[in-house]
């Protein structure tokens, strides 16, 4: 029995941090990979597996609030959710890796969006 309900919480544990959010506008750290560290503050509206995320104050050539990317959200092979930005690149979404990186990923645990 003790086992049933081991197996059962970590099951709940993993498809939990697995989801997407629900649909909404959130904030959330915009993070660049070059500089490796979160530059600013960035809103987020996710609807079902699509996804806008809006420029945050500070981007050269792009104003605050702007939409900066919109795609559909994809969980690739390393476990990190991507973004697509053109419906005809869904299909390699699932061939990218930690080394090849993908160039816009979400982490939702954390709340930062990273870009390249």
């Amino acid at each position: 029995m003790k086992f049933f309900f081991s197996f059962l919480f970590t099951l709940t544990c993993f498809i939990s941090f697995a989801q997407i959010l629900k649909s909404g506008t959130y904030i959330y750290n915009y993070c660049d990979m070059e500089y490796n560290k979160c530059i600013g503050k960035c809103k987020i509206k996710i609807k079902g597996n699509k996804i806008w995320i809006y420029a945050p104050a500070g981007l050269t050539g792009i104003k605050e609030g702007e939409l900066y990317e919109s795609g559909t959200l994809r969980k690739n092979r390393s476990g990190k959710w991507i973004i697509i930005p053109n419906p005809s690149k869904e299909k390699t979404a699932q061939n990218f890796n930690d080394e090849e990186g993908p160039l816009l990923w979400i982490d939702f645990k954390r709340k930062q969006f990273w870009t390249f």
